[in-house]
């Protein structure tokens, strides 16, 4: 058997691993907690498991603390703000995983509207939102607004993301999410581009994003406002 784990963790991985330990290591020897936060989410972004993590980075990370405090390379206060930096940071580890799990519950659909063929902004929303846990569906370009619905409510979906980005096109992005509505009330809607219009933003369960960094944050509050309804 450790034979076998071993090999999973050889090649890359295993220097990416060693890679992030000793980031962590250095963060808690300069009592740097956000040095620290970062190697761990970086470790968690790299698919490293809780016990990969527990296991290479922050564990061996306190045992080197201890043995350079028994050593007197470090004072006792350096060695317990060490230990302080590793418990919050476990803390912060485990919320980010809960997050992330309930995130995975929830399925997103992403498209954009008949007419409109760029999907560079979609696509860095669509890995934005996967990296955050969620389950999502890209559709791409040009969708018109019946395959819309029907995808919706053949998948169940809780949020469309919609990206319209030439201008004059905000009606085709209305009609796209009136199509949907009859065929699957229950959607929520993200939509980010040139197209957009102030009817559209006025309208009930219907988000703007003026930028791509604010998708996943429209959509958690998208999703929260359907669970609280």
């Amino acid at each position: 058997m450790d034979g076998h784990r071993e090999n999973d963790l050889s090649g890359p991985r295993r220097g990416k691993i060693a890679e992030l330990a000793g980031a962590y290591a250095a963060a808690l020897l300069s009592a740097d907690e956000i040095a620290a936060d970062i190697a761990i989410r970086e470790a968690m972004d790299a698919g490293l498991t809780t016990a990969e993590i527990d296991e290479e980075l922050i564990a061996p990370a306190l045992w080197l603390v201890g043995k350079l405090w028994e050593r007197g390379k470090i004072s006792v206060a350096e060695e317990h703000l060490a230990t302080e930096i590793s418990l919050r940071v476990l803390a912060l580890q485990r919320e980010a995983q809960r997050v992330a799990e309930s995130r995975g519950s929830h399925r997103i659909l992403l498209a954009t509207p008949l007419g409109e063929l760029h999907v560079v902004a979609l696509r860095m929303v669509s890995n934005l939102l996967r990296g955050g846990g969620y389950d999502v569906l890209m559709l791409g370009a040009d969708v018109p607004p019946h395959a819309l619905g029907f995808a919706a409510r053949h998948h169940e979906v809780e949020v469309i993301c919609l990206s319209s980005t030439m201008p004059g096109q905000a009606g085709r992005v209305l009609n796209s999410v009136d199509e949907v509505r009859r065929q699957w009330p229950s959607a929520a809607f993200v939509i980010g581009g040139q197209a957009l219009s102030f009817e559209s933003q006025a309208r009930a369960q219907v988000r703007v994003c003026a930028r791509v960094s604010e998708a996943l944050d429209a959509v958690d509050a998208m999703v929260k406002g359907a669970d609280v309804n």
